[in-house]
């Protein structure tokens, strides 16, 4: 696989940005716009459904678009492009470039309190490093290709 490509794809921290949710060439947001082009004008069948099948879930349809419709946003074009859109007070990526690392495991500083990482995505992040630590940036994207991002 090349380096470059595996570059572009991961963020600095090790997240994939192709798989967020407000990644502007992801498939979450092409799945949306799919979702939302052969749904066409389903508003008034939700309602109908609703009434004819009694089926509650029909009635959340207005919240369920928005959701969508949010999803399809453009957002973001990646954390190597632009400042993080998701964590607007994210360390990573001035560390990035200030230190002149790819990823954060190539940092002997490594893990840090830079990232400003609530608990959670702290613990992902240094769980992430280490796993591209351990078994090279390869094999670590290659995993990343077939697994979902919020796990």
């Amino acid at each position: 696989m090349n380096y470059e490509k595996i570059k572009a794809s991961l963020a600095p921290c090790g997240l994939s940005c192709e798989k967020c949710f407000a990644n502007v060439d992801g498939d979450i947001r092409r799945y949306s716009l799919k979702l939302k082009e052969n749904l066409g004008n389903f508003q008034p069948y939700a309602q109908r459904y609703e009434t004819l099948l009694g089926e509650p879930a029909f009635k959340k349809f207005p919240d369920f678009m928005g959701m969508l419709d949010y999803f399809a946003l453009e957002n973001c074009h990646g954390c190597r492009n632009e400042q993080c859109k998701l964590f607007r007070n994210c360390g990573v990526r001035p560390c990035h470039q200030e230190k002149g690392v790819d990823f954060c495991y190539k940092c002997d500083e490594f893990p840090c309190t830079k990232t400003h990482f609530d608990e959670n995505l702290y613990k992902a992040w240094v769980r992430i490093n280490g796993i591209i630590k351990a078994k090279g940036i390869e094999q670590y994207y290659e995993m990343t290709l077939t697994r979902p991002r919020y796990i």
